[in-house]
């Protein structure tokens, strides 16, 4: 799916991002920051869409279900245990929506429309033109390049929507499945972040890696 101009071009896009268009005013005149919607938003297989209270049954379900797999390299599956923290994990996206710092979409299979897990841009910050990438994909869904397809949706929507200049990636050492999604992507192994943040009370070594604007515009272009 493409969108006026070319990707690559967007993705090559070097000039301060026009901030303005993220924001609009308030009632009081104040600014109110908010996001630009996501125009990418469908793969072959995947489609990414804004979580909505009704997914938090769904959501604590493949939670539930994975917890095993993802609580090893994260801590908040472990916390997630009742469909009250699933609706708090869902109204926590939305409040960063609207702050402009967060990104973030449920991943949904276009076949069956099935919750397969979401991923997010965090920590935006259009003035400095950064963010950080994440996600997680259910267990009986892992393995079959489906995160691999909505991490390229939501890369061009980090470089050619937000006019982002470097997406990062923060991954606990050992998480394999993470790493080789990024690679498939360009990311560079930056370094090592140590004993950076917590699992399950320990705190545990996590890669830094990276990727720029012209970087990604590199994987579109023709070869």
């Amino acid at each position: 799916m493409t969108h006026g101009r070319t990707l690559a071009h967007d993705a090559r896009r070097d000039h301060e991002a026009p901030n303005e268009i993220y924001r609009r005013r308030g009632p009081h005149g104040g600014p109110v920051l908010s996001l630009p919607q996501l125009v990418f938003s469908q793969s072959e297989r995947i489609e990414l869409r804004a979580l909505h209270p009704r997914d938090a049954r769904e959501l604590l379900v493949i939670v539930t279900k994975s917890r095993a797999e993802l609580g090893r390299f994260m801590t908040w599956p472990r916390d997630l245990v009742e469909v009250e923290h699933a609706r708090r994990f869902i109204q926590l996206g939305r409040d960063g929506w609207i702050n402009a710092r967060t990104a973030r979409f449920g991943m949904f299979e276009r076949r069956t429309g099935d919750l397969l897990g979401s991923i997010e841009l965090d920590g935006i910050d259009l003035r400095r033109r950064q963010a950080e990438l994440g996600y997680w994909m259910r267990t009986d869904r892992s393995g079959m390049g489906l995160t691999t397809e909505a991490c390229s949706l939501m890369l061009r929507y980090a470089f050619s929507t937000l006019s982002l200049h470097k997406v990062r990636a923060d991954v606990a050492v050992g998480n394999k499945h993470s790493v080789r999604v990024l690679e498939k992507h360009g990311f560079v192994l930056e370094g090592t972040l140590r004993e950076d943040r917590a699992i399950a009370g320990v705190f545990t070594d996590h890669w830094r890696y990276g990727l720029l604007a012209r970087e990604f515009a590199s994987t579109l272009s023709p070869r």
